[in-house]
């Protein structure tokens, strides 16, 4: 009997090449040794589990990713005019088309106020009176403008946060994705 009957047929040259390599790399083969040694009893179950694992993580990721589209959406639309930047925008414009009628009407006030003041005895109070009005319609007008203006910021800051969760979206989707073809 020969030194390959022995080792059940095997060809000597693998099996010089299998021996070599085992003593090549002796120290990394030590290494890998102590490590699983050192692994706790469960550790082998808890490596069992690691596709489930994996693949969880990756769903999880996917759904994380739709629900940061949706939120997107929410705020900014499919084309990023829509959802809540589209609200706030239009009371914006809404505001400030006020703000311009209140400014017509505090300068109408204005103007009757002027002809008042020129009919004598009782047109110097009813002047003041329509020129304190006037004042006090201009200022609510100002007021409607800032606020006009707070709102068209504020919906800025909408689509860049609208903009920000829909990237978000599609690298959680994405790396969902990765995750999960990992396994397959």
């Amino acid at each position: 009997m020969d030194l390959g009957d022995l080792l059940g047929g095997r060809d000597l040259g693998d099996v010089k090449k299998a021996v070599g390599f085992v003593l090549d790399n002796s120290d990394d083969f030590d290494k890998l040794l102590k490590l699983v040694k050192g692994l706790p009893d469960d550790a082998l179950g808890f490596i069992g589990r690691l596709p489930d694992l994996m693949k969880t993580i990756g769903t999880g990721l996917a759904e994380a990713g739709e629900q940061a589209a949706k939120a997107a959406g929410a705020l900014v639309g499919d084309d990023g005019e829509g959802g809540a930047r589209k609200a706030l925008t239009g009371s914006a414009n809404t505001m400030n088309s006020a703000k311009d009628k209140l400014h017509d009407a505090a300068g109408m006030l204005a103007g009757l106020a002027g002809e008042l003041d020129k009919i004598p005895g009782i047109g110097d109070a009813a002047a003041k009176r329509l020129n304190d009005g006037s004042g006090s319609i201009g200022g609510v007008a100002t007021e409607i403008e800032s606020l006009a203006g707070n709102l068209q910021d504020l919906s800025g800051i909408l689509a860049s946060v609208g903009e920000a969760l829909s990237g978000l979206g599609e690298k959680l989707t994405d790396s969902g994705t990765s995750v999960k073809t990992l396994l397959n």
